[in-house]
This record gives structure tokens, sequence and C-alpha cells, in this order.
């Protein structure tokens, strides 16, 4: 694409590397002729109901040449020549620059051959006219005066205003000064439309079907998340409200549970049965306790039944070994007669000494026990005279 859309035809930007051209007009307005005279070739010839491409060098240039089978009356026209006319746009892809539209010299242009032009153009769709010159074309033997001219553009009014007034007047088979004017021309058009070309109109419409398509899919989308965005802040904000009830019918259940659970505020019968039960729980914590002496002085038992055998009979070994040592000094024998010695007055040292520790244990258990049973029997004896039941009974008495 060009940089600037606005023609400037000497100095402007430069012309296409290569330029196609559409020739259209009705049966016998010397398209075939002008395509000679573009191309500078003698050989183009025209196939009947066909469309004919030529391509050649001019100008330093491609330039390639699309000439259409000619219409007729919009009546008589017939279907082959019609689709012809519209597939005359692929055969040079990706489509033309310029339409040429052949209309010659002279001719009366009445009402009909007038909307024979518009309706034959506009069957490459209505697009065409943005890329259309009208091109008067004559004989180079039939000078033309410019009376003539202006006659003809008069005439032709109707159709320039459709084409935004573009035209050139080409004398066949002159010399080639006036077919680089006309290629300026057409430059300076190509220029006008930034380098656009006409598009087939299948692809057109598939060009312009997609965007609405896309745009659709898009718009669907942005209301279905629209849609959901509202739903998911209506269902919060009932939550939320659904919320803050629960929490409002809660607080009065809340108060009522601390004040239910103070004592201040409880009976004098209430409070009496709640002392009563802590005199009852103290005496099952003392309960308690002596159980897991008991447990202890167990496990201290079992202990002991395998830790006392096993202390005499290293006493003994230790016992031998000193015999053993002591009666080395008289030889052998001596040290054979040490070892039963010591081992027997290893053992009896050892029975006496844990004889005394089991006394002074059996003392000391005698002892707490004693003590135990003196503080239950006080602890009782307050609990029988703070009860709810003694106070009553010293009031009747």
């Amino acid at each position: 694409m060009a940089s600037e859309c606005s023609p400037n035809v000497y100095g402007g930007p430069p012309p296409q590397s290569d330029l196609r051209l559409l020739l259209l007009g009705r049966v016998g307005a010397g398209k075939s002729t002008v395509a000679k005279t573009i191309l500078g070739r003698e050989n183009f010839r025209s196939e009947g109901g066909m469309c004919v491409k030529k391509q050649g060098e001019v100008a330093g240039r491609t330039v390639t040449v699309v000439d259409t089978p000619g219409w007729d009356t919009v009546k008589y026209t017939s279907t082959h020549i019609k689709q012809e006319i519209k597939n005359s746009v692929t055969l040079c892809p990706p489509g033309p620059h310029a339409l040429l539209l052949v209309v010659p010299m002279g001719d009366p242009l009445s009402s009909a051959e007038r909307k024979a032009i518009r309706y034959h153009m506009e069957l490459l769709s209505v697009r065409a006219w943005k890329f259309t010159m009208v091109l008067f074309v004559s004989e180079a033997e039939e000078k033309c005066t410019s009376i003539e001219q202006n006659q003809m553009i008069d005439r032709a009014k109707s159709i320039l205003l459709k084409c935004g007034d573009r035209h050139h007047l080409l004398e066949c088979g002159n010399s080639p000064p006036q077919i680089s004017e006309l290629l300026i021309k057409i430059d300076a058009m190509v220029a006008e439309n930034c380098e656009e070309f006409l598009i087939p109109q299948v692809y057109y419409e598939l060009m312009e079907t997609m965007p609405r398509e896309v745009t659709e899919l898009r718009r669907m989308y942005e209301d279905r998340e629209d849609r959901l965005k509202r739903k998911y802040k209506t269902e919060l904000k009932e939550k939320e409200e659904e919320l803050k009830k629960y929490r409002e019918e809660e607080k009065p259940k809340e108060r009522l549970m601390k004040r239910t659970s103070s004592s201040q505020l409880l009976p004098p019968s209430i409070s009496t049965e709640k002392q009563d039960g802590s005199v009852m729980a103290d005496h099952q914590k003392v309960d308690l306790q002596a159980v897991k002496q008991g447990y202890r002085e167990e496990a201290l038992s079992v202990v002991g039944h395998y830790v006392k055998p096993l202390i005499v009979i290293m006493t003994a070994v230790v016992g031998a070994l000193m015999g053993a040592v002591a009666g080395a000094e008289h030889g052998t024998l001596g040290a054979c007669i040490g070892i039963p010695i010591g081992i027997i007055l290893a053992v009896l040292v050892s029975y006496a000494v844990r004889g005394a520790a089991t006394a002074a244990r059996d003392i000391s258990i005698t002892v707490k026990a004693e003590e135990n049973e003196s503080q239950r029997r006080e602890e009782r004896a307050g609990f029988f005279l703070d009860s709810p039941k003694s106070k009553r009974f010293d009031k009747d008495q």
C-alpha cells in the first residue's frame, strides 16, 4: 500500500512494476484494437465469446491485458457472456488495477446503451466503478475536433459521474506517446485508490463475511460473560444477606448462653449443687492420685524383682574376683579357696543391705499411707459438714 493516497502524476509514487488491465465494452467497440495498441502487437485477436489474456512489456514494465467478449443490450446478452464477464477478473490475479470501458467516438450512447453499460459493469460489483476509466477510441485517420469530444463527453456524462469523471481519448494505431499518456493517467488512478485493485466478488464477500462472523462471535461471548457476571454478583449478594441474617439471629443465643454460664446468675440451690460437685471432683482427684501411686509402686516392684537377682550375681562375681586376688598371695590353691569364700561373703553382704533397704521402705510406705488416710478422713468430715443436708440438720437442731 502507498503511504499517500492522493494522485500525483508528475513526481508522485513510482508506477507499479506490473500493471493489470481489463477491457470492457459492447460488441464492436474496438477492445481488441485497444489491446493491440497498448501491447504493440498485431497478433492479438479475440476468441468470440471467450476472454483473452495477453501480456507484454510496455515502457519497461510488465502489462497484462484481458479482453472480454462484447455485450449486447440487457435483454439480448446471453448468460454465457455474462458469466465470462464475471470470471474475467480472475484471469489477472489477484485482480485488475484498472477497468478500461471502451466507447467508440461518435457513439450515440442512447438510454438503452447507457443502461447496458451500467448493468454489465455492475456484474463485477458496484465497486467496479472505483477502478473504471472511460476510454474514448477512434481511428488514427479520423481526427476528432474539440467540439466532437465535448459532445461525446456530454452524452457520457451519467457514466462519467459513476467513475469519477476519469476518461481518456485514444487514437488507435497512433504513436507510443499516447500510450504513455494513458499509462500516466492509469497510475494516477491507482495512486488515488491507494494501490488497491478490484478483488473478485466471491473473495470480497468472503472477506466481508468473516469479520462480521468474528464480530458476532465476539459479541456473543461478551454478552454471555456479562450475564454470568451479573448472575454471580446476585448470588453473592444473596449469600451475604443470608449470612448477615444468620449472625443477627445467633447473637441473642450467644448472649443467653453467656448469662447461663455465669455462676452469679444461678439460683442458690444450683450454686450449692455446683459446690458439692467441685468437692466430689476434689475427692476424685485424690483417689486418682492414690491409684497412680499404686501403679508406680507396682512398677517399681516388677523392676526390683528382676534387678535384685542381677545385683546379687554381680556382687558374687566381684566377691569372687576379690577372693581370688586375696588368695593369690598363697599360690594357686589360695586363689581357688579365695573364690568361694569371696562369693559367700559378697552374697551375705548384699542380702544384708537389701534387707535394711526393704525395712526402711516399708516404714516410709506405712507412714505415708497413714498420712493419706488421715487426710481423707479430714476431707470427708469437712465435706459432710459443708453439705446442704448437714446445714439443714444443724438448723433443725
